[in-house]
């Protein structure tokens, strides 16, 4: 032990590390030690930071597409308070991947950094990006429109077919990326529309797995109208009586529930071809007193739905009095007498042709059939079929060209036809 002491270099050494002992114990704060380590610092000048920095990519982009790369890194600085606090502030410093020589492939690129201030320690994480170099192509493609929602517009309403200004697009990206898209598309949402929709609809890549893919699409937005059309109207509806009541009864009267229906179409012409409802015909036959009938209401031809599908019908009946008996006897004996009337509405009546010049030849613009509405004596008018009725037009002394004509109807002697349309348009050949 004297030996030690009596060397140099052995008391150098120990009185270096009791100097560092002292020093750090009066580093360590106001004087007062916890005894943990953690409150021991061997150098308060060096500090340390995490900043987010941007991640630019340097590479050919008139040949090649970069996928795979974050748009920002984490870089942890350490140094001191001053030059952290300098790195801080906007500056020409970055951080980013250098594939200026690379070719198509997958790589771990190295993260580099620049600018950054000196005396700072600078470790990007992470150290190394995976990225995707593929041969930069382009190809064009058709465009089309997705309608969701069809089922949720506006009462009444049906969507027509979308007319799209743009027909196909430019998609430009990787070339794996480019030959994997199955199709490009936008939506338009047509919940509670009650009117034609114009917008601009923004467009999307898609596998067919329907996946998006990632490239750049020119135009990226397109033009699109989609027609909304109204396909419902209101028609008034009536009822008429068939058969006779019990002896020394009538008919005093026919109350239906509803006095209109609502009539649905698959479209706008359709709808258009709709104008009246066939009536409805409940028996009276035998009855002594009142009776409500649930009726059934047909939905017309060219419709798709008719609203409400069932009304009721009242028919109100009461007992003759003895004139009114006085009057069926004379009617039995061979008098004149009234008689209960109705209509009867005959559809898909054809119209014929008369009067054409030889060697012209004449074509209806829209309908060559018309309905025909017959009113008389119910006897009568139980009694009718189609063919008891002659739709006709007279196109005497007209010329090639289009004309309006009016359509002449006829039935059975004592009861009286109307037609519906009364017109039609004709072109003459």
């Amino acid at each position: 032990m004297d030996k030690l002491l009596n060397n140099n270099w052995f008391v150098k050494i120990v009185s270096f590390v009791m100097a560092l002992m002292l020093y750090a114990i009066v580093s360590s704060g106001d004087g007062t030690s916890s005894g943990s380590p953690s409150n021991v610092a061997v150098n308060p000048s060096q500090q340390s930071a995490v900043v987010t920095q941007k991640l630019s990519v340097q590479y050919n982009q008139n040949k090649y597409v970069v996928s795979g790369a974050p748009q920002t890194i984490s870089v942890r600085l350490t140094g001191s308070n001053e030059s952290i606090l300098k790195a801080k502030l906007p500056s020409t410093k970055s951080a980013y991947l250098d594939l200026t020589d690379m070719k198509p492939g997958t790589y771990d690129a190295r993260v580099q950094t620049r600018g950054f201030p000196s005396g700072l320690t600078v470790r990007p994480t992470p150290k190394t990006v995976r990225v995707t170099i593929q041969k930069k192509t382009s190809k064009e493609l058709p465009v089309a429109v997705d309608i969701i929602n069809k089922s949720s517009v506006a009462d009444g309403y049906a969507v027509g077919d979308p007319v799209i200004d743009t027909q196909n697009v430019t998609v430009t990206g990787g070339e794996d990326s480019v030959d994997s898209i199955a199709f490009i598309k936008g939506v338009i949402n047509v919940k509670d529309a009650n009117a034609t929709m114009d917008k601009m609809v923004t467009l999307h890549a898609y596998n067919s797995n329907g996946d998006q893919v990632n490239v750049t699409i020119n135009p990226s937005s397109v033009h699109v109208r989609v027609p909304i059309d109204k396909v419902s109207k209101q028609l008034s509806i009536k009822a008429v009586t068939t058969g006779t009541p019990a002896k020394g009864y009538s008919v005093s009267s026919v109350e239906p529930s509803a006095s209109d229906v609502t009539v649905t179409a698959q479209d706008a012409a359709a709808l258009s071809q709709i104008t009246a409802l066939d009536p409805l015909s409940v028996s009276v036959d035998g009855l002594k007193k009142n009776k409500t009938f649930s009726v059934t209401i047909p939905v017309p031809s060219g419709a798709s739905k008719v609203d409400p599908e069932k009304i009721d019908v009242t028919v109100h009946i009461v007992k003759e009095t003895a004139a009114d008996s006085d009057e069926s006897s004379s009617s039995d004996s061979g008098s004149s007498s009234s008689t209960d009337e109705q209509t009867k509405k005959l559809t898909n009546i054809p119209i014929k042709v008369t009067g054409l010049k030889d060697g012209l030849k004449a074509t209806f613009s829209n309908e060559d059939h018309v309905s025909v509405s017959v009113t008389g004596p119910s006897q009568d008018v139980d009694q009718l079929s189609e063919s008891d009725v002659q739709a006709q037009v007279d196109l005497s002394g007209l010329d090639a060209g289009d004309h309006q004509v009016t359509v002449a109807v006829s039935a059975a002697d004592g009861l009286t036809a109307k037609a519906d349309p009364k017109t039609v348009n004709v072109s003459i050949s």
